[in-house]
This record gives C-alpha cells, structure tokens and sequence, in this order.
C-alpha cells in the first residue's frame, strides 16, 4: 500500500492541514486529515516518505527570479534592473515562469490566476517554506523545486478548476468525480467543513497524479532553468482524476 500526502501551508499553524490517501489495488481510503499542523507534525510527514510516495505542498518553491535579483541590485546599492520595458519588467518581478503558465490555463475557466509571492502576502508562507525545505535537506531530504523528487509544488484551486469540480470546496462533489475514492469513518465531515483540510486532500490527489506522470511539468531548456530555481506548479491534466482509479489500472 502507497501513500501520497497533502499539505496546504499557510504562515501559522491554525490554518495548516495536512492529508492522507492510502492507494491500493482496491480502491483509495482518505484519512482523517491533521489540522493545525506545526513545523515539527510537517517534517515529520515529509521526512518520512517511503520511496515510491508523493506529497503536495500547497505552496511557491522559490520567487520570480528577476524579483530576487532586483532585491539584491537594490541591497547591494546597485541600479534598479528594468529601467526600459517597466511594464514588462514589473510582469516578471510579480509571477515566476510557473505562474504565467497556470494562469493561461487557469484563468480562462475561473477569471484568476496563481497569487504573486513576490508581491502579495503569499510571500509570507512562502518563507516558512524555504525555512522547512531546509530543514528536509539537512536531514538528507532535498526537495527538487521542479517537481522531480517526491515533493511536488500544487495548485489546489487550479487542479479543482481543471477537473471541474464545482466552485465550493465539497466532498460530494468531489466523490461524483471519482466514485472510487473513500474516507475513513468520521474524515468526510472535517474535509467537508474545513477549507483547509479538504485543498491538503487535493493536494494529495495531485501528488498522485504526479506520480503516474498526469501533470504538467517544466517544457524545454527554459522552463527548466527557471523550475529548478523558482519551483514549478505540477497542475494535472483535466482527464486525470478518474485515471487515478486505482481499480483501473
């Protein structure tokens, strides 16, 4: 039996969740997911990822690239990058490469996009992320920012637009998508009632989808580049959700 996990960070804890999927053969078992998730409960899960297992992290991996050096021309007393092409330049300090991607596919079903983590207060849980991705690599768990280790960047409102679910977050909704997922006794209710928990169950099924090579990655030596320094959105492919049957397979 293999696990994939599910995380949506947010700056404190009252409102970080984790969840847990169990696949088999059989079928999917949701677990009751964990809520108010501390850096110490998220180490551990991540830390311990058998191989083989995903986790979803519902968070950027990095800032634009072009926002972090004109941070540091500005530091370093040097002059502000992008004195022509301003329009162009402040597009580029606001998303990362990733970004501008989601939001093509993104935007045209719900009118949004990703949030900046430059310039928006994303940036906050973004910086307790670099903190926790740290503390994995020290313990000889380093996160591969383009997708390609076990922990994965997710989008969980883009994945629900992609499979079109309905705009709530519901578990009904969710389960006339794909009838092959279960809950433990007692979790449907708390992912029903708790926003965070149910994007961490998300999270999970993208992780999943990852796994089985149903997301968008980085595209040629560009996209590369910049998903190795400024993380990549792994959003999945709008027929994946009932692929990830396990009784298919």
């Amino acid at each position: 039996m293999e696990r994939t996990i599910g995380v949506d960070l947010a700056v404190g804890s009252r409102t970080t969740a984790a969840a847990e999927i169990c696949w088999s053969p059989d079928g999917a078992e949701a677990k009751t997911p964990k809520v108010g998730c501390a850096d110490e409960d998220l180490l551990e899960l991540l830390s311990g990822l058998a191989p083989g297992e995903r986790a979803g992290v519902d968070c950027p991996f990095g800032w634009p690239a072009a926002f972090v050096e004109a941070v540091a021309a500005h530091a370093g007393h040097q002059p502000w990058p992008g004195q022509t092409g301003r329009a162009e330049h402040y597009a580029r300090l606001r998303l990362r490469t990733t970004d501008r991607v989601a939001d093509a596919v993104v935007r045209p079903l719900v009118g949004r996009g990703p949030l900046s983590v430059s310039m928006d207060k994303l940036g906050a849980t973004a910086a307790r992320w670099a903190y926790l991705a740290d503390q994995l690599a020290l313990g000889g768990r380093p996160v591969d920012r383009t997708g390609a280790g076990p922990v994965v960047e997710v989008y969980p409102a883009g994945a629900r637009a992609v499979w079109r679910l309905d705009g709530t977050r519901s578990t009904r909704a969710l389960l006339k998508a794909a009838p092959w997922l279960r809950f433990e006794p007692g979790a449907q209710q708390i992912y029903e009632k708790n926003e965070h928990a149910f994007d961490a169950l998300i999270a999970a099924l993208v992780a999943r989808a990852t796994a089985l090579g149903l997301t968008s990655g980085p595209r040629g030596e560009q996209e590369d580049r910049a998903a190795a320094v400024e993380g990549w959105i792994h959003l999945p492919e709008p027929d994946s959700l009932i692929r990830l049957d396990p009784s298919a397979s």
